[in-house]
């Protein structure tokens, strides 16, 4: 990433840093070395290593762990899931206070964590939409003849499952932490310092913000380990669209609600994950799918065509909330480096 240094006080501000970096210490490599890894005008690390810094703080949170909590555990697949994602949301707020707290030096707010009644509507307009979205998704298997319906209020089968009401309300909680967890961390802290590392003198605010949302979504991306094209492109789809409803809103509110809604949709109230392992879950309804599988897959045609469906009310939502599609993100995100 770009960076020019910015005042060292941080204050907001949307005019153009100065290039201070023309007076970093001429003192040979170690002084570059040192320049490579610090801003010193902001006296704290540059972006890239900000970004990979809680990339991987995360990777530990959600896999290393929860195996060492969770190791020897014999838990439903209900509850090790959501003792998994708690476990990922304790890090993520931990990662998020000690950023906001020793390196960015900002209220822990300024990530759009600002809650209120507009932070509630959003994330109330993010689950509807998100719920309606890809809720087209199982008609149109259903209508197309790859899907039938199997079971209504499913306990799902296996190994120490659930009743179904106990099941899906644990799942209902597991969702809201994988949505808060994720959001934090891939918008509110890795989106946010993309921005500010990419604005320079040779990238404007709009193009900084544009490709701060395509980098923080190939993170996101590659962070779920696709293992096929499709899953590669539904996931960088998905990135692009709850990166932008972070930039539209200057909020997590609005992503929060659609992630959680689309995640619970996807694989515990229409069925549509038809994945390995989804036989355990509990569905409110279960499908069984019998068509072609770029269609019916969990990243096949018809579940993305289920999200362009949650894109499409999105837009709508945010230009009837501020009148267009502008970027929100307040000044301070915009110190550049």
């Amino acid at each position: 990433m770009t960076e020019a240094d910015t005042d060292t006080n941080f204050e907001r501000t949307t005019s153009r840093p100065a290039d201070d970096d023309r007076r970093v210490s001429r003192g040979g490599i170690t002084g570059h070395v040192v320049s490579v890894l610090w801003n010193r005008t902001e006296n704290r690390p540059r972006a890239l290593w900000r970004v990979l810094g809680v990339y991987v703080a995360a990777l530990v949170g959600i896999f290393i762990l929860p195996a060492v909590a969770l190791a020897g555990t014999e838990l439903p697949p209900s509850v090790s899931s959501v003792a998994t994602n708690l476990i990922a949301t304790l890090t993520g707020l931990l990662v998020a206070v000690g950023v906001a707290k020793y390196v960015d030096r900002r209220p822990l707010t300024d990530y759009g964590l600002a809650f209120g009644r507009s932070w509630l509507k959003d994330f109330g307009a993010g689950s509807v939409i998100a719920l309606a979205g890809m809720g087209v998704a199982l008609p149109v298997s259903l209508l197309a003849g790859w899907a039938t319906i199997s079971e209504l209020f499913s306990g799902g089968t296996g190994a120490n499952v659930l009743p179904f009401t106990i099941a899906f309300g644990v799942y209902t909680i597991n969702w809201v932490f994988v949505a808060f967890w994720e959001e934090l961390v891939f918008r509110g802290l890795i989106l946010t310092s993309a921005v500010e590392g990419l604005r320079s003198r040779w990238l404007s605010d709009r193009g900084a913000v544009v490709a701060g949302v395509v980098a923080s979504s190939l993170i996101f991306t590659t962070g779920h380990f696709p293992g096929s094209l499709g899953a590669f492109g539904f996931r960088m789809v998905l990135g692009v669209l709850l990166g932008a409803a972070y930039v539209w809103t200057d909020s997590l509110a609005l992503p929060i609600g659609l992630h959680f809604l689309i995640n619970f949709g996807m694989n515990n109230i229409y069925g549509l994950s038809n994945v390995v392992g989804a036989a355990e879950a509990a569905m409110l309804i279960r499908p069984a799918f019998t068509g072609p599988s770029q269609f019916v897959q969990a990243y096949g045609a018809v579940n993305g065509a289920a999200v362009l469906c949650v894109a499409a009310l999105t837009v709508g939502y945010v230009l009837l909330r501020n009148g267009n599609l502008s970027s929100q993100l307040s000044s301070t995100y915009l110190w550049g480096e």
